[in-house]
């Protein structure tokens, strides 16, 4: 069995991917008081200890989520954090590492798009201009790969994210608030751990792969939905007119390579997380 350390173990993506994963894999997923991703003797003492076979690297420094984080310091420990996995690439099978649709640059439409279209142009926020950066070295690499991930969602989700707040919303009996509509591609936490078990029991032909549904789909149909599935009779506020910039992506490439669909379809998903918000 392969030894998998696995980084934010505790975020939305951890807490629902590790133990999918564990149905296969040996997972090591250390918290900050056991290691600090930050610090590079201490990051490489453990590599050099605990001999890990595949890393997947998916914690990135959020100061809305986390007080320990610091806005003035994001770019600087999310680079920092990555080179601390990078420079040991080669004592390792694998590196998966989780980016991000922003590296696209998100002041640009982004419709459809794909993996071929990854340099384009430089991302002007700090986030996306992070995992475009690592994006060029992986691409350079032996062995890492970018999983590129777009709309995430799923259950024990942030109350921010969009079909949480929508399901949020109908469960105080208001109405559900859109700041403005947009199409956005979302992609199942669920599909997402099936995507990093293919990429991890085989040998991926390309170092970038959209992590994602595939089907553009407006946050007005997406509230919708919630309101049905739920029985609210409240009408949907969209706050500013016209449709802001587009936020999907094709997923061919990777659906070519491994013959893996996404399995649960959006009304599947927003029925499980209805459901998981009920109980929670």
């Amino acid at each position: 069995m392969k030894k998998l350390l696995f980084t934010g173990g505790t975020g939305f993506i951890g807490r629902n991917v590790i133990p999918m994963l564990r149905e296969n894999f040996d997972v090591h997923s250390p918290g900050r008081q056991e290691l600090n991703l930050k610090d590079e003797i201490a990051v490489r003492e453990y590599l050099s200890r605990e001999c890990f076979d595949i890393v997947i690297h998916s914690a990135n420094p959020n100061p809305e989520k986390n007080e320990l984080d610091q806005k003035n310091y994001m770019l600087e420990d999310s680079l920092r954090i990555f080179m601390n996995f990078y420079a040991a690439r080669n004592c390792f099978e694998k590196i998966l590492f989780l980016g991000s649709g922003a590296e696209y640059d998100k002041t640009m439409e982004i419709c459809s798009i794909h993996e071929d279209q990854c340099f384009r142009s430089i991302p002007k926020d700090i986030y996306g201009f992070s995992k475009y950066i690592m994006n060029s070295l992986a691409s350079s690499s032996r062995n890492v790969y970018n999983i590129c991930l777009f709309g995430c969602y799923g259950p024990t989700d942030h109350h921010t994210k969009f079909i949480t707040h929508c399901i949020r919303c109908c469960l105080r009996d208001e109405p559900i608030t859109i700041r403005q509509d947009c199409r956005f591609d979302y992609y199942h936490v669920y599909d997402l751990a099936r995507m990093m078990i293919w990429l991890i029991e085989n040998e991926p032909n390309h170092h970038i792969y959209n992590a994602c549904s595939g089907e553009r789909v407006l946050l007005s149909e997406i509230a919708e939905e919630v309101k049905t599935q739920m029985g609210s009779r409240h009408p949907i506020k969209i706050l500013k007119s016209g449709l802001n910039r587009e936020y999907t992506a094709s997923n061919e490439r990777f659906v070519k390579e491994s013959g893996l669909y996404p399995k649960i379809s959006l009304k599947e998903g927003i029925a499980m997380q209805i459901e998981w918000e009920k109980e929670n």
